[in-house]
C-alpha cells in the first residue's frame, strides 16, 4: 500500500527560500566589506525613473485593483516605493496611504505627488508589519513586488489582512526576476543565483493559513530603457551586488554592453521576453 506523502509546510518553505537568497547576497556584500543597509536608497533614483517612464494604463495589477475600487475608498500601499501604484490610484479614490521603509524612495514619491497636485496622499515612513500601528484601517490594502525578501510572511500577511475592511491585493512575479534571467549575477559572482519566492509560493502560504485566494495572470511585454551605459550600470548594480568595486562594475558594464541596444535619443534599451505576473487577492478577514 502506497504511503501518503508528507504534507508540505509552505510557510517554512517560504522562509527557507528567502533566507537562502538573502544569505547569498549578504555574503557577497560582506566580501566587499559593506552591508545591504542602503540597498533601497541606492536603487531609489532608478526606481523613480522607471515609474516616471512606465505607462500606468498598461499595468495589469492596477487594472485588477481598479475594477474593485469605489470613489469613497481609502487605500494602503504597503511598500509604495516611489509611487508606482499609489499615485495613479490617488486620482480614483478618496485617500491613499503610501507606506515604505526607505526615506529615499518616499522623497521621490512626495516630489511626484506634489508635481501632480495630489493632496490626498498620506506618506508614512516605516517597515511593515511593524508600522501597522501608524496606519488607520483602510478599505483596500495592496502590496506590489514587496514580499520577496520577507521571511516572516505570516506576520506580514496577517497585518495586511487586518488593516483592510474589504480587500487585499498582492502583485508577484510568476518566474524569477527579469534581471536574474539575464545572467548578470552569474557573470559577476560565478555561481547560480538562488531563487526568490513566486506567486505560487504566496498562494500556497495563504492556503495553509486558510485563505482561498483569487489569482489573475497577465503577461508583461516591456522594454527597459536607460540614458546610457553608465545609467544602466548604476541602476542594476545593487541587484547583483556589484558595489563600488571598479573591477566588478567593469564586468557588469561589459555584460550589459553585450545586451543593450541603441535606440533613438541616444538611449539604450534592454529588450526582454514577455514574462508573467500575477495579482493575488482575497476578501479581508480571511486570515
Amino acid at each position: 500500500m502506497m504511503e501518503s506523502p508528507t504534507p508540505i509546510d509552505h510557510i517554512d518553505r517560504w522562509r527557507r527560500i528567502v533566507a537562502a537568497r538573502r544569505e547569498q547576497h549578504d555574503a557577497v556584500c560582506k566580501a566587499q566589506q559593506r552591508t545591504t543597509d542602503d540597498y533601497w536608497a541606492r536603487r531609489a533614483e532608478g526606481f523613480a525613473k522607471f515609474v516616471r517612464e512606465a505607462a500606468s494604463e498598461r499595468d495589469p495589477f492596477l487594472a485588477v485593483v481598479r475594477r474593485h475600487l469605489r470613489a469613497t475608498d481609502s487605500v494602503l500601499d504597503i511598500g509604495a516605493g516611489t509611487g508606482r501604484h499609489s499615485l495613479p490610484l490617488a486620482g480614483q479614490v478618496q485617500r491613499v496611504v503610501a507606506l515604505d521603509p526607505s526615506r529615499a524612495m518616499l522623497a521621490f514619491l512626495r516630489e511626484d505627488a506634489a508635481a501632480r497636485g495630489l493632496a490626498n496622499v498620506e506618506v508614512v515612513e516605516g517597515a511593515w508589519p511593524d508600522a501597522a500601528s501608524l496606519v488607520a484601517k483602510v478599505d483596500i490594502a495592496i502590496s506590489a513586488h514587496v514580499l520577496y525578501p520577507i521571511e516572516d510572511i505570516v506576520a506580514f500577511l496577517r497585518a495586511m489582512d487586518g488593516a483592510a475592511r474589504r480587500l487585499c491585493f498582492l502583485n508577484l512575479m510568476c518566474r524569477q526576476a527579469w534581471f536574474d534571467q539575464l545572467g548578470l549575477w552569474e557573470a559577476l559572482n560565478n555561481e547560480p543565483r538562488r531563487p526568490q519566492p513566486t506567486h505560487v509560493d504566496a498562494v500556497n502560504v495563504l492556503h495553509q493559513l486558510g485563505c482561498m485566494a483569487n489569482v489573475e495572470m497577465a503577461w508583461l511585454d516591456i522594454t527597459r530603457t536607460f540614458d546610457g551605459i553608465d545609467d544602466a550600470v548604476e541602476r542594476l548594480a545593487e541587484s547583483v551586488a556589484a558595489g563600488e568595486d571598479p573591477v566588478r562594475r567593469e564586468r557588469l558594464r561589459a555584460v550589459l554592453a553585450e545586451r543593450l541596444t541603441p535606440i533613438e535619443g541616444g538611449r539604450l534599451a534592454l529588450p526582454l521576453d514577455p514574462y508573467p505576473v500575477a495579482t493575488v487577492w482575497w476578501e479581508a478577514g480571511a486570515l
